[in-house]
Parts: structure tokens; C-alpha cells; sequence
């Protein structure tokens, strides 16, 4: 019953009598099921604000859901919480920004909410871990990050070279060395009484953050084309404003990634593009045909040896209606796929593309938005299970195409997950679902409004207590069975 209890707490067709006699049960999973509602009224907020459950008011008021003046004066971490959930008046900002905890300080820190002059007030907190978060948060005054970029700690100095404000003659010095004067502590020994011995590992992530600011000065990378932290390297690497020699080393880098990134670069020259779609790395061959600046006839090269994913790509996106029409008149089917992803795709095309005898290209037709019902029938019979992802996914796919997918014998779970909380699903194709092997998809036909109430019925009553939840979950349910569920 309690898996009945949480999916009635759900339920957006809940009455507000059984809203009060659920809070009045007083189960904690309940009252939070409850507190995470979409929508709840003044009153439902103030019903559960009197359990006095401070985790539950907590929740609450974090939220957003409860003004300042009725959040509860003895709450714990009252000041705190108000400034989480955007309801405190600056007061209550001060208030948590001087609390002795400095968790809580740290925390307020953080918030890029948080009024200027509070975050001021605490880039100069005496432990480095608040500094740190206010030293990271875009709304700092500025010009306090010169300051803070001298701070002894490299975690303090790591966060201003994070800063998004952070100014490029600033960025630059902490990219060549971490700063000056040189560091005395870093994130490893900020709480010992002595010191590290080194602090290169902290002094290198000063470096490696300013070296992912967009605002570094390019010139400054060339220590770190050859660098082992992929993570940043592919960062600068998708820069359109590196010199030609830069992406000329990061395009020998030994890692695919960074390859990949900059074999997207749209800055990257021809030859050094064409060299890139030779990789021995398919993900770096498979980002060439993602640049958009890709020469088409190097778009249907890759294409005609890649397996490229379903999404429109840049190049095509952008090129002209010749160029399109060029493309769709393509022998390598995958170049006329990439085409049917396109975006906007004139009508004749789009006629012209339904009749594809390619299984890829009719799969890509049938996911387009603007496919009518009759042309997802016609794509069906003609192409059969390898269009039924696609279909099944068309918001104005018909029941009896839905129910036809969900009755055939190869039909996957995917499918038929997409089936079962497809709007449009019949009662009977739902029947089908509810007896499937995959439990979300039980699951989701469980909670569909089009279930029949004797069946919803049937699963309260049920052994599966998943089940029972997802039918109590259901905004079919009607008010009868919703109260049987809060008796017991």
C-alpha cells in the first residue's frame, strides 16, 4: 500500500480533502511526495508547513514555496533556506552569511543570487573554502578578483580563473605560473596546520582553469597543446580564434577526443579537414562531417563510410537550396538521410525523400513533426520494423498504427515504451503493454489516463506493488478508488 500511497500523493487529479487526510497520516514519503507536487496552493504549502517536520519545512522553503514572514522563526537554518529557495530579504542574506558555520557560509557564498556587497563581505571570510566560492561566483564585483587572484590558497586562485568575468590580462598571468606572489597553500593542506611541501598540483589547476577561460589570450596556450589533461584540451581546442599552428599540433594530439574537437572546429583549414576524415578514430571522422564548414564533397566522403547519428548537421543546415536538392539526388544513402534531418526541408523534397527505398532515410522522414498520419501507414507497410521507433515517437501517430506496432511479434522495448505513453494509445494497446516483459513499460501503460478504471482497479488490488503505485498515479482514477487507497 505504501507504493499506492506515494503514487496517490502524485496524482494531479488529488482532491484537496484527500490532500489534508494524507498529510494528516503523516508518513514522511508521503509528505514529500506531496511537497514535490507541480502545483500547490497557499493553502497546501501551510497545511504542510504545520507537520513541523523540519526536514519537510526545509524542502519547502528551498523551494520557493514560502514567503519570508511564514517561514517558522525557530526553523534551523531558517536564514539559510530563504536565500536557497530566492525568498529572503537582504536581512536574512546577512544573516546567513554570517552564520558560524562555515558550510553555510560557503553555501551563501555560492549563490549567484547573492547581493554584491554580501559577496564582498565574504571574499574575505577567514576560511579559504567561502572564499573560494565567492571568488568563483559571476556576480562579484569584479574588481575585486585582482585581489583574489593573489590570495595564498591555489583553490581561492582556481575559482577567480574560473570567474567568467575575469578580465584577460588577469587570466594570462595566472595561466603562465598561477600568480604571483607564489602560493602557500592549495586544496590539500588548507586545513593542516603545516603546509605542503609543493604546491604544484594546486598551481597546474590554476593553470588548466585560466587555460578554459574563452577570455584567455590565445597565445598563452602553447605550453598546453601537447598536454595530457584531455579535459581542458578539448575545451581551447574548439576556440575559433587559435592560430592555424595550434590546431595544426592539437590535430597530432594522442588523444581522439581532442582530435574530434578540433576536426569540428570550424576554424580548422581544408587540408588539415581532409587529413582529419582519414583518422584512424571514427569518432574524429564522424566529427568532420559535424564542421560546419565541411566542403560537401567531403560531407558525402565521410558520409558514404560513417554511420552518423540522427540529427541534422550544420553544413546541411546551412546550405542552399541547390545544394540541398544535390544532396537528396545523392546515391549514398546516408547523404539523402542527412537531408531528411534537415530542419526545414521544402515539400517536394520531403515527398520525394517518403519514398526512399533506404530504411535510414524513411526512419528520419517519419520523425519529422510535419509527417502526416496516412505517410507514417504508408512508411510502415513499406519498411516495417525498422520504422517503428520513429513512428511510434510521432506525437500525431494513429491508435491503430500504435496498437498494430505493440501487437507485433519483434516489437522492442523501446518501442514499446514510447507506445505505452504515447497520448494516443487505446485501452486495448495499453492491454498489450501491461503484459509485456519490461516493467517500465508496465509501468507507463499503468499510468496512462486511457486505462480502463476496472483494470486500474485490478492493479490497486494486485500483488505488484509498482504497479499499484503507477494506477494510484493515474489522473483517470477516480475519486472512489483514490479514497479506498487513503482508507487502507
Amino acid at each position: 500500500m505504501r507504493d499506492a500511497l506515494l503514487g496517490l500523493a502524485e496524482n494531479p487529479a488529488l482532491t484537496t480533502e484527500l490532500f489534508d487526510r494524507l498529510v494528516a497520516g503523516g508518513e514522511e514519503d508521503v509528505l514529500h511526495a506531496l511537497a514535490g507536487r507541480e502545483q500547490l496552493s497557499t493553502d497546501q504549502v501551510r497545511t504542510l508547513l504545520a507537520v513541523g517536520d523540519p526536514t519537510l519545512t526545509c524542502r519547502l522553503v528551498r523551494l520557493g514555496l514560502v514567503p519570508w514572514s511564514d517561514v517558522p522563526e525557530g526553523h534551523p537554518g531558517r536564514a539559510l533556506d530563504a536565500v536557497l529557495g530566492g525568498a529572503a530579504p537582504p536581512a536574512a542574506w546577512w544573516e546567513a552569511a554570517a552564520d558560524p558555520a562555515a558550510e553555510v557560509r560557503q553555501e551563501v557564498a555560492y549563490e549567484p543570487d547573492a547581493p554584491a556587497e554580501v559577496l564582498a563581505a565574504l571574499a574575505d571570510d577567514a576560511d579559504p573554502r567561502v572564499v573560494k566560492s565567492a571568488a568563483g561566483n559571476s556576480c562579484l564585483p569584479p574588481a575585486l578578483l585582482p585581489r583574489l587572484a593573489r590570495h595564498p590558497s591555489t583553490a581561492v586562485r582556481e575559482a577567480v580563473a574560473g570567474n567568467e568575468n575575469a578580465p584577460a590580462a588577469l587570466l594570462a598571468e595566472l595561466l603562465a605560473d598561477g600568480g604571483h606572489p607564489a602560493p602557500t597553500r592549495c586544496g590539500a593542506c588548507h586545513r593542516r596546520e603545516a603546509a605542503c611541501a609543493d604546491h604544484a598540483p594546486g598551481v597546474r589547476r590554476v593553470r588548466l582553469t585560466a587555460a578554459c577561460h574563452p577570455a584567455v589570450p590565445p597565445a598563452g596556450l602553447a605550453a598546453f597543446l601537447d598536454a595530457p589533461e584531455v579535459y581542458a584540451v578539448t575545451t581551447f581546442a574548439a576556440r575559433t580564434d587559435l592560430p592555424a599552428g595550434f590546431l595544426d599540433r592539437l590535430a597530432e594530439h594522442p588523444a581522439a577526443d581532442v582530435r574530434a574537437v578540433v576536426a569540428a572546429n570550424p576554424a580548422v583549414r581544408e587540408p588539415l579537414l581532409r587529413t582529419l576524415a582519414s583518422d584512424l578514430d571514427p569518432e574524429v571522422r564522424r566529427a568532420v562531417a559535424e564542421n560546419p564548414a565541411v566542403p560537401l564533397d567531403l560531407l558525402v566522403t565521410v558520409a558514404s563510410h560513417e554511420r552518423l547519428p540522427d540529427e541534422p548537421v550544420p553544413r546541411v543546415e546551412a546550405a542552399t537550396d541547390a545544394e540541398v536538392r544535390s544532396l537528396a539526388a545523392s546515391r549514398v544513402a546516408q547523404v539523402r538521410a542527412l537531408v531528411a534531418d534537415r530542419t526545414r526541408l521544402p515539400d517536394d523534397l520531403a515527398e520525394q525523400l517518403a519514398a526512399d527505398p533506404d530504411s535510414g532515410v524513411a526512419r528520419r522522414i517519419a520523425a519529422r513533426p510535419e509527417t502526416a498520419p496516412r505517410k507514417l501507414a504508408e512508411l510502415l507497410e513499406r519498411h516495417g520494423p525498422a520504422v517503428f521507433g520513429s513512428v511510434t515517437r510521432h506525437p500525431g501517430c494513429p491508435a491503430a498504427l500504435l496498437h498494430r506496432v505493440a501487437a507485433h511479434p519483434t516489437v522492442g522495448r523501446r518501442v514499446l515504451r514510447d507506445i505505452a505513453r504515447h497520448p494516443a494509445a487505446s485501452a486495448e494497446t495499453l492491454l498489450l503493454c501491461l503484459v509485456a516483459e519490461d516493467p517500465d513499460v508496465r509501468r507507463y501503460a499503468a499510468a496512462h489516463p486511457a486505462l480502463p478504471v476496472t483494470v486500474l482497479e485490478s492493479l490497486l488490488q494486485g500483488p505488484d506493488e509498482t504497479l499499484a503505485g503507477a494506477a494510484a498515479e493515474n489522473q483517470a482514477l477516480p475519486v472512489t478508488l483514490m479514497e479506498r487507497i487513503v482508507a487502507g
